[in-house]
């Protein structure tokens, strides 16, 4: 219900007017005041949070009322991982179905031979063999008998299945030697199985093998930020974009037209010489921090390992003998350090000089490792923690790891999608007591480290089916839960609050992008942004935490989604 409060001022004032929303339970994440019943907006600002008494006093002649109807709110929602552009790019040309077997696999590309140019490769995005009811990957036989000798593959930007006519046309044999990078797996004879691990410099051109043009990216960005808005997604962070990226953002800025408030990071190679890295990195013409409250430069970074799902992350010790998911069996593998441990500590020493945040894509602890010892070298320097460095993922960090991340001021991004939908996989890949440090979020929270919460959303738009789930409430439900999609909890130890995974995807965020001050909570001074649920999260049973829907989002006290304000 929507009424206006008698006013007898004039129309250019009228129009300058407040917002009380009233009847509702508020959870606002402000130290001061946890809870109120009512808020007044004032152009895009929070003004007044308390009680109903206390903000109708505040709110001036003319100020329009809203009904909340008993619905709770909470500060606008803050993804710390995401990559929209891709993701809204990955369905331009329909919906991609999930694929949970082999079997659908081969079906998808049958349909994808019956649309596409016969020169054209094939290709299958994010498909991991660890969410397969094989539990392997396909071969390139498998890829073979649906689609012939067309050019195929499938891929997850780590891991790659090519059929035998793209083996053909790159020319990897049975002679191929070995990239230092990855691993070409071969069969009992010898002979390539179609699964490449790795060595991006093999299949790098045809993971970039279609463009997409200007217009093309700016409806991708513009579209997959409605569907953030839809589950009351108010910012985010991109996780790894280059000048093409920034320019299609700055674009939608200037137009006049974001919906979710973004930090963009930066990607950079880091390969070749340390002074090869120093000089990628000097040749940036901005640095963290520049922009505004709607688009701003985030971290530097890079891709220190491989991928825990496909095997490659680097690992403290080697994978062992339980590998067959992966394609391999290696007992003295330990993953693949993409970049050289100088060109890390590079990067980490330059970024500190010049003033940019960093951090890294680091799956395994072993990459952990070797970028708190480059984050160590940068802080001898000059001390990083005002720069808040980042380790991005951190599915391995242990005892030691979190003391030095606390010691040097640095923050953690973690995904609880990959414990939730890879943990019945992973834990009996990794055993017992290398499973008790995998995203060990009550030990990270319990030493003071600021941690965010995050979905690395890559493909497609549904939220919770795409790859991976960017629904905030089903992110909060795995981590207060620990449950896994088989049904099992694994590290029931590491369970947090749903407060604490709350300010997961707020204010740590927030705190992430240097605007805490801004955003993250609902106390008076700061952006208007916050969504109104369909169920109290506070006591829904929590089971139904994952189920919880957003009725409506306001950002910049302006509604992008839902309800019946204005």
């Amino acid at each position: 219900m929507i009424r206006l409060i008698p006013s007898l001022l004039t129309v250019s004032l009228a129009a300058s007017a407040g917002t009380v929303y009233f009847n509702t339970r508020v959870i606002t994440l402000w130290d001061a005041h946890p809870a109120a019943e009512a808020f007044l907006v004032e152009g895009n600002r929070f003004i007044k949070v308390g009680s109903l008494a206390e903000v109708r006093a505040a709110a001036g002649p003319g100020s329009v009322e809203v009904d909340l109807g008993g619905r709770t709110v909470v500060p606008g929602l803050n993804d710390s991982h995401t990559h929209p552009i891709g993701a809204a790019l990955s369905e331009i040309d329909g919906p991609v179905p999930v694929m949970s077997s082999i079997p659908e696999i081969q079906a998808y590309l049958k349909k994808l031979a019956s649309t596409k140019p016969a020169s054209q490769v094939l290709f299958v995005p994010k498909i991991y063999s660890t969410r397969l009811a094989e539990k392997r990957y396909p071969t390139r036989h498998d890829l073979d008998a649906a689609v012939g000798s067309r050019l195929a593959m499938t891929d997850n930007g780590y891991a790659s299945v090519l059929n035998s006519a793209l083996l053909k046309k790159l020319n990897i044999t049975r002679e191929t030697s070995q990239p230092v990078n990855g691993k070409i797996i071969k069969d009992s004879a010898g002979e390539p199985t179609g699964l490449i691990l790795g060595a991006p410099q093999l299949l790098g051109a045809l993971r970039a093998s279609r463009s997409y043009s200007d217009a093309e990216r700016l409806k991708a960005l513009q579209s997959m930020q409605a569907a953030y808005n839809r589950v009351g997604i108010t910012s985010t962070i991109d996780r790894g974009q280059r000048a093409e990226g920034f320019r299609t953002y700055q674009e939608l800025h200037r137009r006049g037209q974001m919906t979710v408030r973004t930090s963009v990071t930066f990607l950079v190679n880091a390969q070749g010489s340390p002074d090869d890295v120093r000089r990628e990195i000097e040749g940036i013409p901005f640095v963290t921090g520049w922009g505004d409250d709607w688009l701003r430069t985030g971290s530097l970074k890079t891709i220190v390992d491989g991928g825990i799902l496909i095997g490659t992350a680097y690992l403290r010790e080697p994978y062992g003998e339980r590998t067959g998911v992966y394609g391999y069996t290696d007992p003295d593998y330990r993953g693949v350090l993409n970049v050289p441990r100088e060109n890390v500590v590079q990067m980490a020493r330059t970024a500190n000089r010049l003033g940019w945040q960093m951090t890294s894509h680091t799956t395994g602890g072993g990459a952990i490792d070797v970028l708190l010892d480059a984050y160590e070298a940068a802080d001898k320097d000059s001390p990083i923690r005002e720069k808040r460095f980042v380790v991005t993922h951190g599915n391995f960090p242990n005892a030691e790891a979190i003391a030095r991340a606390k010691r040097l001021g640095v923050a953690f991004d973690c995904q609880p999608q990959w414990h939730h939908f890879d943990g019945p996989v992973l834990g009996g890949v990794f055993g017992p007591e290398r499973s008790k440090w995998f995203l060990p979020l009550r030990s990270l929270l319990d030493a003071g480290i600021v941690v965010a919460g995050g979905s690395d959303h890559m493909i497609r738009f549904h939220p919770r089916e795409a790859i991976n789930a960017y629904h905030p409430f089903y992110g909060m439900w795995m981590a207060v839960t620990r449950r896994m999609a088989d049904g099992n909890v694994l590290g029931p130890e590491q369970r947090i609050t749903r407060m604490e995974a709350l300010r997961m995807w707020t204010l740590a965020g927030a705190w992430l992008t240097f605007e805490e001050k801004q955003k993250g909570s609902i106390e008076p001074g700061k952006l208007a942004d916050f969504a109104v649920l369909t169920k109290d999260y506070l006591t829904v049973p929590e089971e139904q935490i994952k189920d919880i829907e957003v009725w409506m989002t306001v950002l910049d006290g302006r509604k992008v989604h839902g309800g019946n304000a204005p």
